[in-house]
């Protein structure tokens, strides 16, 4: 990991217990959803897997050139394409686990952990941002950390919305 990276902590919490949470996430149909939800036509779920206590979801987000700060459309221009790689496991009675993400054509790098517990569930992410721009890649790891936790808060607004509709 980046000494100078740029380091994030979130958490969320959900009016449900982590089993039901862990019940969502092993569901393929909500992936497809939540991605359509939070990214309309442009997220694209790669795969899914769910092999026993272990989730796997490798999906393509995409971030509008439009809600990017001007930092970063200076340096890019155009929507920021991200491919994402979740690894979820049950550990006890919670739910951990590690997040990849990386930005096309820009040598951008998001690396966390997650875990969830409690019921009410809640879910405290820990992630690592580097960019590796002289000058400015702090600035746009700033930028980039922002713009994630307002991605972690819509996702677990869908997810309650997902949830409520699919009981």
């Amino acid at each position: 990991m980046n000494d100078m990276a740029t380091k994030l902590e979130h958490t969320v919490s959900y009016p449900f217990s982590t089993d039901r949470l862990w019940q969502v996430v092993t569901t393929e149909k909500y992936w497809r959803d939540l991605l359509a939800a939070i990214n309309r036509d442009k997220g694209v779920l790669e795969s899914f897997t769910h092999d026993g206590d272990t989730v796997t979801v490798v999906c393509r987000q995409v971030v509008d050139e439009s809600k990017l700060p001007s930092i970063v459309t200076k340096v890019r221009g155009g929507d920021l394409v991200i491919p994402r790689r979740t690894v979820l496991r049950r550990d006890g009675g919670d739910v951990v686990g590690e997040l990849t993400a990386t930005v096309e054509g820009a040598p951008a790098k998001v690396e966390g952990t997650q875990r969830s517990s409690g019921d009410p569930s809640s879910t405290r992410y820990t992630a690592s941002v580097s960019v590796g721009i002289p000058l400015i890649g702090g600035k746009i790891e700033k930028a980039i950390g922002e713009q994630l936790v307002v991605l972690l808060d819509a996702e677990r607004d869908e997810t309650l919305n997902w949830e409520a509709g699919n009981r």
